[in-house]
């Protein structure tokens, strides 16, 4: 059987709907994975027993995080939060972190991540590091916008098969300071972090990486970010091999 990876999906409050991109979707199914979309659900039970039957945790994009998570007041160039999501991926990744199941964050993913993780962020880019590139592209999400640099040796190299990626950028926010056991993987030419990745997980050990980028809006037209998703799925494959229930 495929394994299974949970994907976490946006809760429209006001509508109360649940919202994913398919292109999350194709691109778990694409690279071997048996997508399963996580809706915030209320209950920690529920949650706990979502953690035990998937093999992969993918955190998708989307709204700003509460800077209170994360040990700040909110700036006035802050966006919209949402409590409720916050809350449950925090449960989420800090549960799969314990565990050793394979997170994968994208986005707004990774900055879940790093805050789990007990990393902080940037509020606001624009305000907070004036001399950053424009992180919010109005080109389309298939294409690239600008290069980034990847640490080599590091798991995201191993994955893209290359030390630099053209990447496109739909953010404001960022990861300021690197979670303790994790390392930075990739950055732009600004300096602002676009990857970091478990420290041990590219000796085999338990994967949590988390890109600032879309692949999932750049895996059909770059390959290379096809590879992202394949080694997020083939970990979860590792995982779930050794799972007994």
């Amino acid at each position: 059987m495929r394994p299974l990876i949970g994907i976490t999906a946006n809760l429209e409050l006001g509508e109360k709907q649940v919202r994913l991109s398919q292109d999350y979707i194709q691109g778990v199914e694409h690279a071997g994975g048996l997508p399963y979309v996580l809706p915030p659900f209320d209950s920690s039970d529920t949650l706990d027993d979502v953690l035990f039957y998937i093999d992969g945790l993918l955190l998708t994009g989307g709204v700003d995080i509460d800077p209170q998570l994360f040990g700040q007041a909110p700036v006035w160039q802050m966006g919209t939060i949402n409590p409720e999501r916050d809350r449950v991926e925090l449960y989420l990744t800090r549960k799969a972190l314990d565990r050793g199941l394979p997170v994968f964050g994208i986005c707004r993913g990774v900055q879940v991540l790093a805050v789990a993780a007990g990393g902080t962020l940037f509020q606001d880019l624009r305000s907070e590091k004036p001399s950053s590139l424009k992180h919010t592209q109005d080109a389309p999400r298939s294409y690239a916008t600008h290069p980034v640099t990847v640490v080599a040796g590091s798991q995201v190299a191993a994955m893209l098969g290359s030390v630099s990626v053209e990447v496109n950028t739909f953010h404001h926010q960022a990861v300021r300071d690197v979670p303790p056991g994790f390392v930075v993987s990739a950055m732009a030419p600004d300096g602002v972090i676009e990857a970091i990745e478990d420290e041990r997980t590219v000796q085999g050990g338990p994967f949590a990486v988390g890109v600032q980028w879309h692949p999932e809006g750049l895996w059909q037209v770059m390959p290379e970010h096809a590879r992202l998703f394949q080694g997020f799925v083939q970990a979860a494959a590792a995982y779930q091999s050794l799972k007994v229930h």
